[in-house]
């Protein structure tokens, strides 16, 4: 059994953020928070995680036109237990349970007078993570179940709201630990694949028109300065 004794840690992070679907983009700075939890005695060997990254973003289109000052928040949440008969989340192989959750706010008119609305979406994943000690941390996962809302009745009344379903996704980060006298630099790199999701049929107002959760790619390049709490 791990003899460690508890120890939180929070960070923050300054990054870019780039999010695409098929002809459409958001892109801008992203700050974020990073708490972290370790050694915690009701639970020795799991390591306890959050992220919580807002950002303001352009979007952009070819069909709908730009948009300034969209409003993008994530949160992520990680518990991770050691694997293959590690005592530590600090080396080796971890795995465990994951949620995120995703909101954008393009409520507002673009450059060509087209609408917009908000996005939203929860989602349970699976995660692994392999650490090397006191360097290099890769992290990846599979999507297990995704729920996105499209409030297309911030557009239109006569629209219903759609709620897609994800079956299909992937993300993968590298990162690696600069240590200071009393605290830690951490450079990363995040890429986050969606499928397309289930087509839902909307309101009779739109023609029934199907509607899906388009396949979407996210990058995320920035670093967190961690420090220890008393």
């Amino acid at each position: 059994m791990s003899t460690e004794t508890m120890h939180s840690h929070v960070g923050f992070s300054a990054g870019v953020n780039r999010y695409q679907e098929y002809e459409m983009q958001l892109l801008g700075p992203e700050m974020g928070l990073h708490p972290r939890i370790t050694g915690w005695h009701v639970m020795p060997q799991t390591q306890l995680e959050a992220d919580v990254l807002v950002g303001k973003q352009r979007y952009t289109s070819t069909g709908t036109g730009n948009m300034n000052g969209v409003t993008n928040l994530e949160t992520r949440w990680r518990g991770l237990v050691p694997l293959f008969g590690s005592t530590s989340p600090k080396a080796g192989f971890s795995s465990g349970v994951a949620v995120h959750t995703l909101w954008n706010d393009m409520r507002g008119r673009s450059s060509t007078g087209h609408g917009g609305y908000e996005r939203s979406a929860v989602q349970l994943w699976l995660p692994v993570r392999w650490a090397s000690g006191d360097v290099w941390e890769l992290d990846a996962g599979l999507l297990i179940y995704g729920r996105h809302i499209s409030k297309l009745s911030q557009v239109n009344s006569a629209n219903s709201d759609v709620t897609n379903i994800q079956n299909s996704g992937q993300y993968a980060q590298i990162s690696m630990n600069l240590m200071q006298s009393n605290s830690t630099i951490k450079p990363f790199v995040r890429y986050t694949h969606l499928a397309n999701s289930n087509v839902v049929r909307n309101s009779e107002y739109d023609g029934l028109r199907p509607r899906l959760e388009p396949e979407s790619r996210r990058w995320q390049i920035g670093a967190v300065w961690e420090f220890n709490t008393p």
